[in-house]
């Protein structure tokens, strides 16, 4: 399925939506600020009818609701969605290390309205001091809290100094890179743009508006997939968890992203469990030829799967993609986590 469709699907819900809540119009006194100067506007006198508004015009939404004063507040919520990015990603194995490297290109469209000023997304591992960033950009990773997950949260986050800057329209960005002892899976990347942050008069909203914004907020980012680390390799390597691990991303993630046919991701589980069940009771030969046939089957939807360097098809960013059973990026992500095991048990580095 196509990353583009599916990012399609995304953005055009998240710029249509419009959340307006049907409470009845009250009189009274508030605060309203002029979308025009941005400057607020104190004493006004008026009808109020709380609630979340999307101006199609602009993208913004005005926010009106009531503090705990009885005082009103409208407020304007820019989000930071008015980007057009794509993003690709790389993976090979480290020249230095035992490890994974892992690089990003990013690119914001010439149509963008703002500035790239963040990417974000969930990796289960970093290799300490391995994370690289551009000139002005910094990049962090830092555990989830303890009940939200063992992942890290890693970020790269732009710190040039000026308002509302970052990567303009029409620029690209490389040199976002970390290493890794884990493999390859496809994570969910949120990209967003360059927003001015809002200013809530008295409080954040509360009530059904408080709960419109919420979920706006939760959204407020363009997401795109990448490859990051995603399955762990453990110390000694184990070839069964390894394989487990993946069959787990593939059954659970790459499905519920739609990123594989379900029937496809049937016969992947099949042939991953075979290998599993060889590794278990180290039959090494029979866990080589089950590996060698699921990397078969993965050259059959794209010949060029194995390639490491797929510089036109290894992100999003590409416009047009040929239909099939699993997206180009996930199948290279198995395949090169199958031939990592196949090299392991090789005993190759």
């Amino acid at each position: 399925m196509s990353l583009n469709k599916i990012f399609g699907i995304f953005s055009v819900g998240l710029s249509l939506a419009m959340c307006v809540n049907n409470a009845r119009a009250e009189q009274g006194e508030g605060t309203v600020r002029d979308p025009l100067t941005g400057k607020y506007i104190d004493h006004v006198y008026r009808d109020w009818q709380e609630g979340v508004v999307l101006n199609p015009e602009t993208g913004d939404y005005t926010v009106t609701y009531k503090g705990s004063q009885g005082f009103f507040a409208e407020v304007i919520f820019v989000p930071a969605t008015k980007i057009d990015s794509t993003l690709k990603s790389k993976f090979k194995d480290s020249r230095d290390s035992n490890g994974i490297r892992y690089s990003y290109k990013v690119k914001n469209g010439v149509g963008s309205k703002q500035n790239i000023d963040q990417l974000i997304t969930l990796v289960s591992n970093v290799t300490p001091g391995s994370l690289e960033a551009p000139q002005r950009w910094e990049a962090h990773a830092i555990p989830q809290p303890p009940s939200q997950g063992p992942n890290l949260i890693l970020s790269w986050t732009y710190f040039g100094g000026e308002y509302l800057s970052g990567l303009a329209p029409g620029k690209s960005l490389a040199g976002l890179s970390l290493e890794s002892s884990d493999l390859p899976g496809i994570a969910l990347v949120k990209i967003s743009g360059a927003a001015p942050t809002t200013e809530w008069l008295g409080h954040y909203p509360v009530g059904v508006v408080g709960d419109q914004m919420e979920e706006i907020e939760k959204n407020n980012h363009i997401p795109r997939f990448a490859a990051v680390p995603k399955i762990p390799v453990g110390q000694p390597f184990d070839p069964a968890l390894t394989l487990t691990g993946l069959q787990k991303h593939v059954n659970q993630d790459l499905v519920s992203m739609k990123l594989v046919d379900p029937v496809f991701a049937s016969q992947l589980d099949r042939g991953l469990q075979a290998a599993i069940d060889a590794a278990k009771i180290n039959n090494t030969k029979a866990l080589k030829d089950h590996l060698k046939d699921l990397r078969h089957v993965l050259k059959r939807e794209h010949g060029d799967v194995d390639k490491e360097d797929d510089e036109d098809d290894d992100g999003d960013g590409d416009k047009v993609k040929k239909p099939g059973l699993i997206d180009k990026l996930a199948a290279r992500v198995l395949d090169f986590d199958i031939k990592y095991v196949e090299k392991r048990i090789s005993g190759k580095n």
